[in-house]
């Protein structure tokens, strides 16, 4: 079998320590509870200082004693001289009374000293020597080394080596012996004289010992094994160097492989060129054999180690710790959290790729200490814990309790184990030491000790006996026919349908007492909400929950209980669908308990506490009591249109039907839309039926709701108008939305009176550039804005129309920029309105051409800011009209041809009615269009959007899109045409005209055109005269 060493190598700085009594406590650590007693917890407390608990054991020596071996290397004794070195105190359980930890005088003598040239000098030194590093028992012997044990070598020049040394203690410690196996000539640091023997220690099963050494042949390591009884057999005080005839070392470096048995398993965390590795070694020959390396540099993987069949498949396994082990989910920023690896032996010396559990806490050093406990909660697989010392509160440490499986360690921990003494100055080390594996109280459960040296106390967890308990709920009938009511309801004559319920249970568990109490609680129609109406009650109470013990005698008993349920009347309630669901709770009743010593037991973590069962109410849907209707739902406004300002009177026509089986609490529901008010029922025509309805609010969604039977029974055929004013439509001009649904069985119609979701795209550009400019011509390496070319603006405006929101959408922009290394729009500004923020790609102005002052609002962008549509504008160029010479057709210069610089906004939130504008001023570079004079060009930019997201939780099937090709053309004027006109021939021309118009005038005045002709004087006196002869007299 392979075992385990535990072997560890320096891993934190220095430590000191709170000060503490010598003597015990009892405490209550936190914990998260599984079979570990956290509350009838035993602690020790040793020295200040004295690191009491830096290593730790069970002393079991016959069945009528037990006790708690704890180690603390720091410790000064009662030898004369030595300072600090270190000292291994046997603390009684159970610790009743006055009984306190008391040292054990493992070695009471000084320094021994030899005589060099006539003078006496110390052969060896103990001060500091942190004896009691190390301390193992087995079958009543015990061992405690002193790692840091110096020797003077016997060379001419004296040396001290740390070789290290051990003792053994056996018949109940009435007899002692030196064990110091690197204590030898081969003194050198290529040899054995930094050995530092004892620094690992181990038992094999037969009772031989192990011993490690991880200094020998330059840091190298090896592995020291001898049996106890030559250790005691040849000891002899004066015996400074001795060999005993059966001990085993490992050499400097692998020889051969074999296949011989196998038993022992070293770790070597700076091997390996820093990543580590773990050997498993011929304990026959010790040669090593086979290898697990470490995954990560300094990671210090093989720190620790376990050998535990964790899978109970008769071969053992290995778990390797590596608690320096950094999690690189972000390689700037590495997490030192430490990992735990588990090789599952398949077969013998093949192993799986190996389960890997990691730490979860930044330097909380995972896998700092492990420890095999056996089968602490008895599911027949060997658990483990894991220390990690340095996390939880004011690093306080922390103990990890992982329950095995088939297939290796579950992934979670069943407890956690919280330290609860701060240090002072560093911190405590609560789970830096662990042991398991041995059952102190005799209750058959295996006990865990946790060492916490930095505040000098070591903690005795007891595992409580698990309970398994299996619970039965048993209905009959399971179909309740709401007709068959047999049950009298006490008190009163009235009759219900009624059902029997049954509650049984029995126990299960290793060593737990012949009689268990268990507190059960049963819920009737348990899935119905809190407040709901239960629709099944207890006959002999009337209550839906029941709380009553069980007694449970002896393992083999099986416990029940019955009771009888009955059914409201069912005018109490709607719901006959839904199954009616009965859970049993049960807890154990922890006053049946004894007060003492003894724990308590507890239920097992990995078997629910809760059983269900579920009866059916009988309904008219065949054999299977299953029902599969078929409704259909159709509705039409009887008119389409709204008028803004009016009280718009308008009825939905209804119509609900059933062709398959009963639909039960079929109800059908109309949200009604913030823009209209519910009015009523139409109650006047006799083709509609007069349902029950009524107006509700949930939340802040009103609603109409509908009774449309409870079942709506087959071939049922509802027609049904419901009225609504739609009043309040001044601020929109879109339409409403009335959502209909049918309830229960979730049939979902939208009646849409308008569209909905619509996004717009507006923009202004300039048509058209005519060239060549007068009087202007383009610089081939302009400085300024002016001088590339005339001014192209195009603004593009998303509009969100509504009545949704937007809140994520996407808006491009392809700027048809350049063609073989010739710009053809060059942009200089682009300016934002709204909740856009745009990129481009390449960056604008690239030639770093001083551009002209900021652009103001142009009056289309200040149309915008007003909240108005703008339309398509043109902006002219006070340029004189020419005649344009017959051309070719345009050249289409698009992004599939040319490079276009793209634009990338993305757009926020947008209500309805909202806005977002973006606006790009560029020039036409004018210089590369004259160089192909009379060639039409068409420049077309797209520009299209995508809405990503919508603010609600149900996403529409396809969210808005579109796209726009906006093109502005190249066009030329006549050629060589002068449009100026000299002053000479205006002026030249007026006066031809003056002289002709005076020519004319001369004539007109010869020939008489001019002159008047007046009526003879005569003939106006006879027309008066005649006038008042006619006027009639007075």
């Amino acid at each position: 079998m392979l075992s385990s060493p535990g072997v560890r190598t320096p891993l934190i700085a220095p430590l000191c320590c709170a000060a503490a009594a010598l003597g015990m406590m009892m405490w209550s650590p936190a914990s998260q509870a599984f079979n570990l007693d956290v509350e009838k917890l035993t602690v020790y407390s040793g020295p200040e200082g004295s690191y009491f608990g830096y290593a730790v054991d069970f002393h079991i020596p016959d069945a009528r004693t037990a006790s708690v071996l704890v180690g603390a290397p720091k410790a000064n004794t009662s030898q004369p001289d030595i300072v600090e070195g270190g000292a291994v105190y046997y603390c009684p359980w159970p610790a009743e009374g006055s009984a306190q930890c008391r040292q054990i005088p493992f070695d009471t003598t000084n320094n021994r000293k030899i005589r060099v040239n006539g003078t006496k000098e110390h052969i060896e030194f103990k001060s500091n020597q942190w004896f009691g590093a190390t301390v193992k028992a087995h079958k009543g012997k015990v061992v405690a080394c002193a790692p840091l044990y110096h020797w003077r070598t016997l060379k001419p020049t004296p040396e001290k080596d740390p070789v290290g040394t051990c003792y053994v203690a056996i018949q109940n410690f009435s007899a002692y012996a030196e064990f110091s196996p690197c204590r030898n000539s081969n003194a050198d640091p290529e040899g054995q004289g930094y050995c530092q023997a004892g620094f690992s220690l181990d038992f094999y099963k037969n009772g031989d010992l192990i011993v490690g050494g991880p200094g020998s042949f330059y840091w190298q390591g090896q592995v020291i094994t001898a049996s106890v009884a030559d250790i005691i057999a040849n000891y002899s005080f004066k015996d400074i160097l001795r060999k005993l005839a059966g001990e085993k070392q490992t050499e400097v470096a692998p020889a051969s492989y074999d296949d011989s048995y196998l038993e022992l398993v070293a770790g070597v965390p700076r091997g390996a060129q820093n990543f580590g590795y773990v050997s498993i070694i011929n304990s026959t020959d010790m040669t090593f054999i086979q290898n697990f390396t470490g995954e990560q540099m300094a990671s210090y993987f093989g720190y620790t180690i376990v050998v535990s069949d964790v899978n109970s498949d008769g071969l053992d396994d290995v778990l390797v710790g590596a608690p320096l082990f950094m999690e690189r989910e972000f390689e700037s920023n590495p997490r030192e959290v430490g990992q735990i690896y588990l090789y599952l032996q398949v077969s013998s010396l093949l192993f799986r790729d190996p389960q890997i559990l990691t730490g979860t806490e930044t330097f909380g050093r995972f896998g700092s200490a492990m420890a095999h406990l056996g089968d602490l909660n008895q599911d027949g697989y060997n658990d483990i814990a894991i220390g990690v010392p340095f996390a939880g509160k004011d690093q306080r440490g922390k103990v990890l309790i992982y329950n095995g499986n088939k297939d290796g360690l579950n992934t979670k921990p069943s407890q956690v184990l919280q330290g609860v003494w701060a240090s002072h100055a560093v911190p405590s080390g609560f789970g830096f030491t662990l042991r398991g594996d041995s059952d102190i109280d005799k209750n058959d459960y295996p006990d865990l000790i946790v060492g916490a040296f930095g505040t000098g106390k070591v903690a005795v967890y007891r595992a409580r006996p698990v309970v398994t308990v299996d619970a039965q709920l048993l209905l009959h009938p399971m179909i309740v026919n709401l007709e068959n009511k047999t049950c009298q309801i006490p008190d009163s004559m009235t009759f219900a349908a009624c059902f029997s319920l049954r509650v049984c249970a029995s126990v299960a568990g290793q060593s737990i007492s012949n009689t268990i109490v268990l507190m059960a609680e049963v819920q009737l129609d348990s899935l119905k909400q809190k407040g709901a109406i239960k629709r099944t009650l207890f006959l002999d109470n009337h209550q839906a929950h029941r709380v009553f013990p069980l007694v449970i005698k002896g393992q083999k008993s099986h416990q029940c209980r019955d009771f009888i349920v009955y059914l409201r009347d069912e005018t109490e309630f709607r719901d006959k669908l839904s199954p009616i669901n009965i859970s049993l709770n049960y807890s154990l009743d922890e006053s049946t308990f004894k007060e003492g010593l003894e724990v308590k037991p507890i239920l097992n973590y990995y078997r629910e506490n809760v059983v269900s069962e579920q009866a059916h109410i009988l309904v008219d849907c065949g054999e299977d009591n299953l029902c599969v209707p078929d409704l259909k739902l159709s509705a039409r406004p009887d008119k389409h249109q709204v008028i803004i300002g009016d009280e718009n009177h308008l009825m939905l026509i209804i119509n609900a039907r059933n062709e398959g089986e009963g639909a039960y609490e079929a109800e059908l529901f109309v949200m009604i839309p913030e823009e209209a008010d519910y009015v009523g029922i139409e109650r006047n025509n006799k083709e509609f039926r007069p349902l029950s309805c009524e107006y509700k609010m949930e939340n802040v969604t009103r609603m109409v709701v509908c009774d449309l039977g409870n079942p709506m029974v087959s071939g049922t055929n509802y027609s049904l108008g419901l009225r609504f004013a739609v009043p309040r439509l001044e601020k929109t001009n879109m339409s409403i939305n009335f959502d209909l649904q049918i309830r229960r069985l979730d049939l979902y119609l939208p009646i849409l009176l308008t569209a909905l979701n619509r996004k717009e795209i507006h923009m202004s550009h300039p048509p058209q550039i005519v060239l060549p400019i007068h009087n202007w011509e383009p610089e081939e390496e302009p400085h300024k804005e002016e001088e590339v070319g005339p001014l192209v603006e195009h603004i593009y405006e998303l509009h969100n129309i509504g009545p949704s929101t937007i809140s994520d959408t996407i808006l491009e922009v392809g700027w048809p920029f350049s063609a073989r290394d010739e710009f053809l729009l060059y942009i200089f500004h682009i300016q934002t309105l709204g909740p856009l923020q745009c990129q481009t790609n390449p960056n604008i102005n690239p030639q770093d051409i001083k551009p002209a002052a900021s652009p103001e609002d142009t009056p289309e962008l200040s149309a915008f800011l007003r909240n108005s549509t703008i339309p398509h504008l043109v902006r002219k160029r006070d340029v004189p009209v020419v005649e344009f010479h017959r051309q070719s057709p345009a050249k289409i210069l698009n992004c599939t041809n040319i490079e276009c610089l793209q634009i990338s906004c993305a757009v926020g939130r947008l209500e309805g009615g909202e806005s977002a504008v973006l606006k790009v001023t560029s020039r036409l570079w004018a210089h590369t269009f004259l160089q192909r004079k009379n060639d039409p060009y068409a420049l077309a930019s797209l520009v299209s959007f995508e809405v990503k997201k919508m603010p609600y939780k149900d996403q529409p099937a396809k969210l808005p899109e579109g796209s726009i090709a906006i093109k502005t053309s190249v066009i030329w004027a006549t050629p060589n045409v002068s449009f100026s006109i000299p002053l000479w021939v205006i002026i030249l021309a007026i006066l031809l005209g003056l002289l002709v118009l005076a020519i004319l005038t001369l004539a007109l005045w010869k020939c008489g055109f001019f002159d008047r002709a007046r009526p003879p004087q005569e003939d106006m006196t006879d027309r008066e005269q005649l006038t008042n002869d006619k006027t009639p007299e007075a």
